[in-house]
């Protein structure tokens, strides 16, 4: 990035550095699963069953971000900005819990899936300034591209007949997304080189992951993933596949590709500082 900066410098009219984070909303969402919750309770005398099940939709691209950025001024109006952004995403909760409470015993039979996004999107955009002063407005229109993994943690717990408890978690990467964003904001000015600046935008962007590979397993507080066969514990996602292949335990498990909402509406804070400015 300094090497940009420099070569940048002989034609740019200023250089500046930015720094900042904010939350994003989720936005373009798609079903990530259900939660289903069934209670049995019986007295002796009467018993009853209650059950609820709820849709689970959301976006990966959901969640805290923090960002650096460094750019130019190509003039006072038009500006070119690299900008670095870290997705720590929001945690979904989707399974199935099931509960019992009878006169002589009571227990469950839990299955609870969590699953989150990380990772870093790279984000070259232009941006037009219409105003100079204590406060000066913008507009930014530029391109994504990520490589985010999904993390999916798995829990299973059963007390029914005897205890039984697994811990097991899958990540999805390998993939590429390429997607745009839009955004508008201030600058607001506190000195001469230095800004604090407001964003509000939006990020539109689908994932498809290309492997994914079980990095734990835990039965009962025994790790035993390594005991595992590699078609347990390995994925390759194709958009195409023969259904038909032979099985092999020594290769990964092929199966059908999945998209991976990433979209959001977000809002940031941060400063803005000025390297360098060209004399007028």
């Amino acid at each position: 990035m300094v090497m940009i900066l420099l070569s940048a410098a002989g034609i740019a009219q200023g250089i500046y550095l930015r720094a900042g984070g904010g939350y994003g909303l989720p936005a373009a969402t798609s079903k990530l699963g259900e939660k289903y919750v069934h209670a049995y309770t019986n007295t002796g005398t009467s018993s009853t069953n209650t059950y609820s099940n709820e849709i689970i939709s959301g976006s990966y691209g959901s969640g805290g971000n923090f960002s650096v950025s460094a750019g130019y001024e190509i003039n006072r109006n038009f500006l070119f900005d690299l900008n670095v952004q870290y997705l720590i995403g929001k945690k979904y909760e989707t399974g199935n819990i099931n509960t019992i409470k009878d006169v002589t015993y009571s227990g469950s039979d839990k299955q609870i899936i969590t699953t989150s996004s990380k990772g870093f999107y790279f984000n070259p955009a232009l941006v037009f300034s219409v105003g100079f002063g204590k406060a000066a407005p913008y507009g930014r229109l530029g391109v994504l591209a990520a490589s985010p993994k999904i993390i999916r943690d798995e829990y299973y717990y059963y007390d029914l007949d005897g205890t039984d408890t697994r811990n097991i978690r899958w990540q999805y990467d390998k993939g590429l997304a390429v997607g745009f964003q839009i955004g508008v904001g201030f600058n607001w000015k506190l000195t001469d080189k230095l800004d604090f600046y407001t964003e509000a935008g939006f990020i539109n962007m689908t994932y498809y992951a290309k492997e994914g590979e079980m990095t734990q397993n835990t039965q009962n507080g025994t790790d035993v993933l390594n005991q595992l066969p590699v078609v347990q514990k390995q994925i390759l996602f194709k958009k195409e596949y023969d259904p038909n292949l032979p099985y092999d335990a020594a290769k990964p498990t092929i199966a059908g590709r999945g998209a991976s909402p990433l979209s959001s509406l977000n809002a940031q804070v941060g400063i803005r500082f000025l390297l360098w400015r060209k004399p007028e």
